[in-house]
Order: C-alpha cells, then sequence, then structure tokens
C-alpha cells in the first residue's frame, strides 16, 4: 500500500477509535464483566466472558450473564471457595452452542488451581511473559498449558481428549489457532481506557496480539493489513505488526475500530 494510502488508513482507524463511547459497547460480553468493581471479580467474569464469546453477541452477553449469575455476586469469592462436590451442580442444565456446564465447572476448579498457586490469573500470565518476546504468544501459551495442566493432573488415566469441551475454551498458539477469545481475554485485562479494564500492569499493551475473528479478518485483507487467507496465529501476527506501525505503543487499540466497521459492512451488505 502507498504511503498516502497507510496514512489515510491510520486517519481514519485514529478516528474510529475515538469516536468510541462506552454506550456504544453493547451487545458486548465485556460490558457483564464491567458491572463488578473488585478487580478480583473482574478478572474472572472476564475469563469466563472471554472464553463464551463465540456466535453472535447478543447469545454471548446471556450466555455469559447466565453463567455469573449462578456464580453469585461475587465470581472471585465462588472461585475461591469452590468444592466440586457442593457446587458444580450449579452449572448443570446450561448449554451454549457446545459448551455444556460441565465445562464452565471444570473451568472454576481450573481457575481456583490457579489462584491458589498464583494468587491471581495476572500473576500466572505474567510468568510466562518475558521482556523479549516479540508479543504475548509463549505467555498466552503458558497460561493455557498450566490451566489445561492442572485438568490433565485430575484426569490420571491419560491426556483430556483434543477436543474436549475446556480445551476449546482455553485455545493456545502453539496449535496455530488465532486465539481470537484469549487474544480478546488479554486485551482486556492490559489496556486501560473508557473501554478496557487495565488490571495487569505487568504486560506493556505493545505486546498485545490482535484478537482475529471472521469479521476482522475480512476487513483486514480487504484493507491491507494481511496478506493470508486464513484467520490463524500467523494472520494475527502478521495484522498486528501492520497496526504495530500505526501505533507502537499500542497496537491492538485499533481492535474495536475494526471489528465494528468489519460488523457494520457485514450487515449492510
Amino acid at each position: 500500500m502507498p504511503r498516502s494510502g497507510r496514512t489515510a488508513l491510520k486517519d481514519r482507524l485514529e478516528e474510529l477509535y475515538r469516536s468510541f463511547d462506552p454506550s456504544m459497547i453493547s451487545p458486548d460480553p465485556l460490558e457483564v464483566v464491567r458491572r463488578y468493581d473488585r478487580p478480583a471479580d473482574q478478572e474472572i467474569a472476564g475469563l469466563v466472558a472471554a472464553s463464551l464469546a463465540y456466535g453472535r453477541a447478543e447469545l454471548i452477553t446471556g450466555a455469559v450473564g447466565e453463567i455469573l449469575r449462578r456464580m453469585g455476586g461475587a465470581p472471585g469469592d465462588f472461585v475461591m471457595e469452590y468444592e466440586p462436590g457442593r457446587d458444580a451442580g450449579r452449572f448443570d442444565g446450561f448449554v451454549y452452542r457446545w459448551t455444556r456446564g460441565w465445562d464452565l465447572a471444570m473451568l472454576a476448579a481450573l481457575m481456583q488451581k490457579a489462584l491458589r498457586r498464583y494468587g491471581s490469573l495476572g500473576a500466572l500470565f505474567s510468568a510466562g511473559y518475558r521482556g523479549g518476546d516479540p508479543h504475548t504468544g509463549p505467555a498466552l501459551t503458558h497460561f493455557t498449558d498450566t490451566l489445561l495442566g492442572y485438568a490433565e493432573a485430575d484426569h490420571p488415566s491419560g491426556r483430556l481428549a483434543t477436543k474436549t469441551g475446556i480445551r476449546y475454551l482455553l485455545s493456545s498458539p502453539k496449535t496455530g489457532s488465532a486465539c481470537k477469545r484469549m487474544n480478546l481475554y488479554v486485551r482486556w485485562m492490559v489496556r486501560r481506557d473508557a473501554l478496557d479494564l487495565g488490571l495487569w500492569n505487568t504486560i506493556p499493551t505493545s505486546a498485545l496480539v490482535m484478537p482475529i475473528d471472521t469479521h476482522v479478518a475480512r476487513i483486514s485483507k480487504r484493507l491491507g493489513l494481511t496478506s493470508r487467507r486464513q484467520a490463524d496465529w500467523k494472520m494475527a501476527e502478521e495484522v498486528t505488526r501492520s497496526l504495530r506501525e500505526f501505533d507502537p505503543d499500542d497496537p491492538v487499540k485499533y481492535d474495536f475500530a475494526l471489528c465494528h466497521w468489519g460488523m457494520l459492512e457485514f450487515r449492510n451488505r
């Protein structure tokens, strides 16, 4: 793309970013997370919300709200005090597409193990981040490997099946997946503005990786931000590199602009 075209694209993305108002967030799973004030609740609610962020936004927010309602008024306390024999039944009957209640019960148990070992999910994520890393991909791999490792320890007869529900909820870059939902969660936790929560201040915004979904992949290809056809981890890296040319310190700030640009185009076809 000619330099003039890149400048025009940057100006357009900056305009969309600056035009964001908190009232524009709905429907979005983050709006459910923002109902909580305590960081301990936001962190837990955030992982639940991000892990379920597939499908139509309206249905996602409903599913996330239902799970958090079953966890009570303080998700952080619920996870810390979680006892499978007593509490797993709260998730009975929950169905959201191919996610079932037992998947969320397992996620609660895994988050509890992480909290007991690291003190917070942010500390677990930070334990996998090194300043020399090109981005947060290695830290995300460490994060999901650790959580899934707890699940495998609870199933000593063999490794969890490749396509079990918990593996879908906790995607990893090492599989080649774009990890849209997990990168979305990390964005919420690291960035701080009118939209994002900024709870994990040990991770620089410059290291974040763009969450790539169908809409963002389509609009990124059309805008020349990537030449890849498949929405995978390599596309996420390539789009992030392109956006880093516009803002080296905070390339993922354009996520909302690209996502909603793509969704508006889709709706107006």
